[in-house]
């Protein structure tokens, strides 16, 4: 499934791309963008080149966080970055969950 791989190292260059754009006017949350784009993009591009379940639960992990990260951070007036955040963050989670899933799942072959 490395499709799932590629989407989310596109959402991850995405919210480094939303960081340095939409959320430029409130510290925290570009630092919080920026990272996560860092981190998602990082990881989903190691879990290309080699792919386990584990690289996947990571992703995974990151996504979970961007979702909950307009609950932790102050928002204020960046209702567009709140909503990119959560959109991805739900979209990355489900992505890196279903990629983990697929990774874990043994094949049945005939002998």
């Amino acid at each position: 499934m490395k499709a799932l791989t590629w989407i989310n190292f596109i959402l991850g260059l995405w919210l480094i791309v939303v960081g340095l754009t939409l959320s430029k006017a409130v510290g925290p949350v570009m630092t919080e963008e920026i990272v996560l784009g860092i981190i998602i993009a990082g990881v989903a591009a190691v879990a290309a080149g080699r792919p386990t379940a584990a690289m996947s639960w990571l992703v995974a992990v990151a996504g979970l966080w961007l979702l909950i990260a307009p609950a932790a951070i102050d928002y204020r007036g960046m209702a567009a970055s709140r909503a990119n955040d959560i959109v991805v963050g739900i979209v990355v989670l489900v992505l890196g969950i279903a990629n983990a899933t697929f990774r874990e799942s043994t094949v049945r072959t005939r002998a």
